[in-house]
């Protein structure tokens, strides 16, 4: 792990407030249940409710099936028993009890909330926020500098996400004069090669460290060898020149994460787009960033099991999920400043017109009233992009002097051979999956098409069970797959996808969920249900070098 100069390692502390929560005990279902804040245990007449804070680091407990993990270390509770399975250690119960000796079946269940404390910086300093485009954001910390995330030029996601505005034409030239990068996660919207290949490869960066090494390992093989891997209970700090800098986790199973800022007395809270970020301990703070469109996923648009209607409803309620959930963050973190971004791309290849008509998107303006109700400024990055701070007050907003570079030409990016795409894929998917030591009760039935999703010449049966891979001359509409998986008692997923595209993830080792986020897929799924270890598996673990058959 490097350090950056000048910073000190220090424990996370929060601050924690005790409240009581009513609780009908009659809506105790027997056996294992949970709600919003606690899990519980009932048999028979005997209950027992254990808060949702894991005992490890303070993720929030899930449960699954008769069984609670914490998705920030994998921690497994058997809530029955009270013990934590790969560890030993037992969890204590917040509350015993027997119905038959309580004079009401309501109770009050003692409940405590955290917040993220920080420091007590005391000095008003002059700090900057420049936006250099998507989740590409530069912090000007008195003499200290960094930039978030930097996607500057070209592609992103398989070809399937483009910059919908240029970058400024000294981007490159401001992040690389930086003291350090902050790089969230290891989506290329985030994490970007190609951006990355013209930054300085001396440059410290500040990551999180996910459990999968999936970011650390991506950097360092683009090169970067001054790498802090942040764990989630620790913070960065630098007393004299009051900066604390603190990497926290998403608040489910994805490796995401997000950043809060101090400098003297401003704080930053960056989400980017992290869902139920440090299980919402956030503190107070001046300024809030966050992605705000939406659209951002290949769900539901490329999912076949759904009917157009059924997508169109799906759509309409993500959208509105995360203005509900930007609100709701709004709130928590008492923030002055709301700046959205993070969403600034669009799908500009011809060959994703059906999904550019159909991908509806929130604007900045959708949360003028949210902000409103808040008492939150909303801060617009389409007419400013620099904004100057004295201690925690906004004092200027001004327009970027610098003008944009032109965008990428989409053609550069998107022509092949389609002869000699498929001759290599022949030759090296089966390999790429004999390297793998994925096993699930899953076959996986991956059919390489044209762009169109039209042409098919064979699919790849993968059955993960048995680690058995073999290819197969198929037709589009074969259902021979599908009905031999489910007799054998496996998942069935069909996969679609653009050849070149596949060809591009498996000779270098970049994560599947370009693909799916990306809108180079078409996915069905019998069960309809989301395999989330084989897109965990093969979006964090099996990657990089490691993965790579070119």
């Amino acid at each position: 792990m490097g350090f950056l100069e000048g910073f000190t390692e220090e424990p996370l502390i929060y601050d924690k407030i005790t409240t009581y929560i009513e609780k009908n005990i009659d809506e105790i279902q027997e056996s294992v249940s949970q709600d919003e804040n606690f899990l519980y245990f009932r048999s028979g007449e005997n209950i027992k409710v254990f808060d949702r804070i894991c005992d490890h680091a303070g993720g929030k407990l899930l449960l699954k099936g008769r069984t609670a993990i914490c998705p920030l270390h994998g921690w497994e509770l058997d809530v029955s028993k009270g013990s934590y399975i790969n560890s030993g250690c037992l969890k204590k119960p917040i509350l015993e009890l027997n119905e038959y000796e309580l004079d009401s079946p309501l109770v009050l269940i003692p409940k405590t909330t955290e917040s993220l404390c920080g420091k007590k910086f005391l000095t008003e300093n002059q700090t900057e926020i420049r936006f250099l485009n998507h989740a590409c954001l530069r912090f000007t910390l008195g003499d200290i500098s960094f930039a978030s995330d930097p996607w500057l030029i070209g592609s992103a996601f398989s070809n399937g996400w483009w910059l919908s505005k240029g970058s400024p034409k000294d981007a490159f030239d401001q992040v690389n004069s930086c003291d350090f990068l902050y790089i969230s996660h290891n989506h290329p919207d985030h994490l970007h090669p190609e951006t990355l290949e013209y930054i300085r490869k001396d440059i410290p960066i500040v990551t999180a460290g996910f459990e999968s090494g999936s970011t650390e390992r991506l950097l360092s093989e683009l090169g970067f060898n001054n790498i802090t891997s942040m764990d989630f209970v620790s913070a960065l700090c630098n007393e004299d020149k009051e900066i604390y800098l603190s990497v926290l986790k998403s608040g489910d199973f994805r490796d995401d994460s997000g950043l809060f800022i101090q400098h003297g007395k401003f704080s930053c809270l960056l989400t980017v787009d992290s869902n139920f970020l440090d299980f919402a301990r956030f503190p107070k703070v001046d300024i809030l960033c966050s992605s705000f469109a939406g659209g951002a996923s290949g769900f539901p648009l490329c999912f076949e099991n759904y009917t157009d209607h059924e997508k169109k409803v799906v759509l309409t309620r993500n959208r509105g999920a995360i203005k509900a959930t930007n609100a709701v963050n709004i709130r928590t973190t008492k923030t002055k400043y709301f700046l959205p971004y993070a969403s600034f791309f669009t799908e500009a290849a011809p060959r994703d017109l059906s999904i550019k008509k159909n991908n509806r998107k929130n604007s900045i303006e959708d949360f003028k009233e949210i902000c409103s109700t808040h008492d939150a400024e909303l801060i617009n990055v389409n007419n400013e992009q620099v904004f100057k701070f004295f201690g925690s007050k906004l004092i200027s907003k001004e327009i970027d002097p610098i003008k944009n570079s032109h965008l990428s030409n989409i053609n550069n990016y998107l022509e092949y051979d389609p002869e000699k795409v498929n001759a290599e894929l022949v030759k090296k998917v089966l390999d790429y999956f004999q390297g793998c030591e994925f096993q699930d009760n899953l076959f996986v039935e991956l059919m390489p098409t044209d762009d169109s999703f039209t042409k098919y010449r064979y699919s790849f049966q993968l059955d993960f069970k048995s680690r058995k891979y073999k290819i197969k001359n198929v037709t589009g509409n074969d259902k021979k797959g599908e009905q031999e998986a489910l007799a054998s008692g496996l998942r069935y997923l069909r996969i679609k996808v653009r050849e070149a595209e596949l060809l591009n993830v498996i000779n270098h080792g970049k994560p599947w969920e370009d693909l799916s986020i990306g809108f180079q897929c078409r996915i069905y799924r019998n069960p309809n249900i989301y395999n989330s270890n084989f897109w965990f598996y093969f979006t964090n673990v099996y990657i990089g070098k490691f993965a790579a058959q070119g």
